[in-house]
């Protein structure tokens, strides 16, 4: 059993990073070996780092926003209340007798 703490890198710390390996006179291996971090680890930040990218310059597009979806559920919801609201009014008419 590992006695060893895990690391914990700072969103700051890990773009510093994958900075610095991407410079010209840098290789990856090199900064992961100073920085005691595994390739994969590096490359799967990398990967983050540009889906993090992407999200960020797709939520800046320009048109209607959508909805928050907890709006539509909440009006969903009441429109459900109404419904089964009506069919409990309903039910109870038909059990006492009152046909309409």
């Amino acid at each position: 059993m590992s006695t060893s703490k895990r690391r914990r890198w700072r969103a700051e710390e890990k773009l510093r990073i994958l900075k610095e390996a991407r410079q010209a006179d840098q290789t990856v291996s090199a900064v992961c070996r100073h920085y005691q971090i595994a390739p994969g680890q590096f490359y799967a930040w990398e990967k983050q780092a540009r889906k993090g990218a992407l999200e960020g310059l797709r939520n800046g597009q320009r048109g209607r926003r959508r909805a928050d979806p907890s709006q539509r559920l909440q009006a969903e919801i009441e429109r459900l209340r109404v419904v089964v609201t009506e069919l409990s009014v309903e039910n109870l008419q038909l059990k006492k007798g009152l046909w309409p």
